[in-house]
Parts: structure tokens; sequence; C-alpha cells
């Protein structure tokens, strides 16, 4: 069979989904990735893309329906860029993401066997975020104003009048900000304006600056945190306080421990872990996420949580430099990972227990596959589902050292 061009169109069938979420298939032994597949899928493709490795594609047809294939809940689904799964039945998004961390480390990590536990299902897989980020264009001349997410391919801005993965309540405020749009009342609108849920207690945030919250209230276990309104906090309002017992348990913790949590932002963590542990640091570098870790610290009355500002990597040369001794090392970083310096610091301070929490499993591969040659051994991964419907996964590493 002769190798298909841009524009061709081929039949195909979907052999697994790659991490992040496009179906895979062979032609002539080069992959093809598309889109919006899933396993089980007979389907007419056009490619849109060919390089020398693989091919890209979009659906023009499908031929046979894979048995795991459902009706997308959301209107906007393989336009808006917010989801990749809906198409495929929540059992089987779950069965996906347990085996792509598994790859995934395998791949990246170099980890024959990885010990990838049973992934950990959210309670709800749709109106289970607590907060979203929707872009804004404030039209003029005539042109009617949007709010909404980016279109999965183009870039364009989708309009949306609600998102199925996102709690009611934020649907509620999103259709009031889209009247005031719609009826000129754009005043104090950004070009990106995040929407949090009302908690069930209904309790205010702190401060105030004018009629806009700077501070949000979440609840966690039954407890009240302050995190910023345009800062970083897990957005799955049902599968959190889960997130927190799964680092908890695996810090094995006997009451004598001194944690240095990295990357603390408010102190989800830190809050949680002081009750078990002797001593926690906690580092941050944003201001306003500290300012909210400092003032659950005080709600809390935990009084054995001290929180520096600044970033992690020089504040781990410091440490370092200082020989100060800690027992555990709890890692939240951003996408992007650790860097190398913060990993190299850390393999000097030898912690005995590192618990690296991560939502892209493809740098936490590959950050824990240093760690490892460092010395380290890789005890357990547990994969939660803190994204349903999207192909973004959350995973919980407990590594040792010697």
């Amino acid at each position: 069979m002769q190798m298909p061009g841009i524009g061709d169109i081929v039949n195909i069938t979907i052999q697994s989904v790659a991490f992040g979420g496009g179906g895979i298939a062979h032609i002539n032994d080069m992959v093809i990735f598309v889109p919006f597949a899933v396993d089980g899928d007979r389907l007419e493709v056009a490619i849109t893309q060919k390089r020398k490795k693989y091919l890209r594609g979009i659906i023009t047809k499908i031929v046979r329906p894979s048995p795991f294939r459902i009706e997308p809940a959301c209107r906007y689904y393989t336009r808006c860029g917010g989801c990749q799964y809906q198409h495929i039945h929540y059992s089987h998004q779950l069965q996906i993401k347990e085996r792509q961390v598994r790859e995934v480390f395998e791949r990246i990590g170099k980890f024959k066997a990885p010990p990838v536990e049973k992934i950990i299902p959210s309670p709800r897989c749709l109106h289970y975020r607590g907060h979203a980020d929707f872009h804004v264009e404030i039209q003029k001349n005539g042109k009617t104003p949007k709010i909404g997410f980016m279109q999965e391919f183009d870039h364009s801005l989708v309009d949306v009048e609600r998102c199925e993965i996102a709690d009611e309540s934020i649907n509620q405020q999103l259709g009031d900000i889209r009247r005031n749009l719609l009826g000129g009342r754009a005043r104090g609108l950004t070009p990106r304006e995040k929407i949090w849920s009302s908690t069930p207690e209904g309790k205010e945030s702190p401060l105030m600056t004018g009629k806009r919250k700077q501070l949000m209230t979440r609840i966690v276990k039954g407890e009240t945190l302050v995190v910023p309104r345009r800062g970083f906090f897990q957005a799955n309002l049902h599968l959190t306080a889960t997130l927190v017992d799964c680092v908890i348990e695996r810090g094995h913790f006997t009451g004598r421990e001194r944690i240095l949590d990295g990357y603390c932002g408010s102190g989800l963590f830190a809050f949680f872990m002081a009750p078990h542990v002797r001593w926690i640091w906690g580092i941050e570098a944003n201001e306003q996420a500290l300012t909210c870790a400092r003032m659950n610290v005080v709600s809390g009355g935990l009084d054995n949580v001290s929180l520096w500002q600044g970033d992690i990597a020089e504040a781990l040369k410091h440490l370092v430099k200082d020989k100060v001794k800690i027992d555990m090392m709890v890692l939240d970083p951003p996408r992007g990972g650790c860097s190398s310096e913060v990993i190299e610091s850390l393999s000097k301070m030898r912690p005995s227990r590192i618990i690296y929490v991560s939502c892209h499993c493809a740098t936490q591969a590959r950050d824990i596959r240093k760690f490892v040659d460092y010395g380290y051994t890789l005890n357990s991964l547990q994969p939660l589902d803190m994204f349903p419907q999207t192909g973004h996964i959350e995973v919980v590493a407990s590594l040792e050292g010697k």
C-alpha cells in the first residue's frame, strides 16, 4: 500500500488511545494519530499532517463505532479544547488512563515493571470542577462579544453557554456574565475570567478589593481553606480529599518526621499533614499563595508549620549548605516538573522518603528516573482521575531512599 499524503482518505481501525487523547492506528508500519477516536473504532480518516515518523488525521466518517464509544454530553465537544474523552464510556476512560501511566513510566522513565496501582475514579465524571478559566472577547463595531474556551485546533474562541464538567454554580455565574456582556455591561471583565464554584456553607472570603474577591474559600475534609482567586488549587471538588489522604497514607508518619513541602501553594498538604508530624517547612514562590498558606496555618491553629517565600531551587541550595536534615519531601510541581537543580539538591539532602504528586506523568516519569539513578526506589504509583473526560491524569508517586 502506497503511503498516503495530505488530503488522502484512508480506512483504519483504532488500536489504542495515546497519552493526551489521540487514537492510534498504523498504516504500513507508520503511526497515525486521530483525535476523538477510541480503540475499536473503524473509521474513514483524512490525512492532515505528514511527518517522517507519524501521520495525523481527522475523522470524516465513523464506519463502525467502538463498543466503548458513547454520545458526548457537551454540545461543543470536538470544538472546545477542554475535553478529549467525552466520546468514551467512563469505565473505559479509567482503563485507558491506568494503562497510559504504565506505558509512560516504561517509555520515558525506563521502568520495566512500574508499580502502578488501580486508578481511583472520580465520584462524579461530570460537573466536578470547582473552578474554570474562561476567555473573554469584548467585541466592538457591532460584533457580538464572546465568553468560552479556545478551539481545539485553530485556537479561536468557542462561545459557550455552559460547561458540562464544571459545577453547576459555575454555569450559573457564566450565564450572569454572558448576559452582562450581551447587554453592554462589560466593566471590570478581563480577557481571562476565572470562575469559582460556590461553597456549600456559602462563606465569604476574608479579603476584598472593590467588588471583586481576591481570595476564595474551599472546603476540604470539613476544613475551610483560603486560596488566591487567580491562583492554583485542585479542581476536582469530589476527589481532592482523597488526594490528600493518598499523600498522608504514603507518609507512614510516626509523629517524629520533619517534612519539607516544596511548591506548597496555599498549604493544602501541609495543613493536613501537620497533625501527624513533628515539623513542616513549606516553600512557595507565589506571594499571594503563601499569604493564603499563612492564613490557613493560623486558622487551623497549627504551631508546627514554617512557611518561606522563594524559589525552591535556591531554598534547597541554602538548606544543603546549612546541612538541614529532613525526613520526607513532598513535591507538587507545575506541569513542567522539577528542575535538575531541585533533584540534585534533594539527592544531597537524602530524605528517606519522597512523595511526588503530578498532573503530568511524562515529566514525573522523567524526574523519578533521575531520583532512582541517585539511589531511590520507586515503591508505588497511584493514579487518580482528577480530570474525567480529559486526557490529564494525577499520579501520587512514593519513593524511598537507602
